[in-house]
């Protein structure tokens, strides 16, 4: 199985490009004291990623037909955005706390440890990548 696809790279520049602007629109957001622009920038933000997630996912599975139920999109994810949020918080272009950041970290890192044990539960069913039922029937 192929683990870095030439789709996964293009949802990685995406999710990039889409976390820096994030954390760009949520600076500005949260300097004029406004409580509804932060969360207008949260939803913006989580619906962009899930479409480009979906696009990308959807074409790297008809592509290379991987059946992995997200994990590597989900992993990409979560390293972009955790470390460019810690990256933005390091130079000072982040209005959230450490201690924010630090929780979500662990929140979102719990999650996908529990994607994890579901794509090892479905690798463990597959043969090199196809489903046992689509092979023996």
């Amino acid at each position: 199985m192929r683990v870095l696809t030439f789709r996964l790279m293009q949802f990685a520049v995406c999710s990039l490009c889409l976390t820096v602007a994030f954390h760009y629109a949520l600076n500005l957001s949260l300097g004029k004291g406004s409580v509804l622009l932060p969360v207008l920038c949260a939803v913006a933000y989580f619906c962009l990623m899930f479409i480009a997630g979906l696009y990308f996912g959807s074409k790297d599975s008809s592509e290379n037909e991987i059946h992995d139920i997200g994990f590597r999109y989900h992993l990409v994810t979560y390293l972009l955005c955790i470390g460019i949020g810690y990256a933005a918080s390091y130079i000072g272009w982040c209005g959230v706390s450490l201690k924010s950041m630090n929780i979500t970290a662990l929140l979102w890192g719990v999650g996908l440890f529990i994607h994890f044990l579901f794509f090892v539960l479905q690798w463990k069913n597959t043969i090199r990548g196809y489903s046992k039922d689509e092979i023996f029937q």
